[in-house]
């Protein structure tokens, strides 16, 4: 179920030649970037503000939610279920 934002991850040699693939579906570059800027526009959207950025307590706590939507991402792509 690779997607735009979804994809199997994988290592490269110097060469260009693929050394490495994961067997798990994760978020990519793309994707990765993209939930960054959603969850932002999200806290911006209920917050009224941007000024949260500003505060590293804030910004921390941004970070782990963004690590917890990416664990959820993962284990839905790879239908593992608790």
């Amino acid at each position: 179920m690779a997607s735009k934002y979804v994809d199997y991850y994988t290592e490269e040699d110097n060469e260009g030649n693929i050394t490495f693939t994961d067997k798990q579906l994760s978020l990519n570059s793309d994707g990765m970037i993209a939930l960054t800027d959603d969850l932002e526009k999200i806290i911006d959207k209920f917050t009224g503000s941007e000024k949260w950025q500003e505060n590293k307590d804030f910004w921390h706590t941004r970070t782990e939610i963004r690590s917890d939507l990416m664990d959820l991402i993962h284990d839905i792509v790879n239908s593992k279920e608790d």
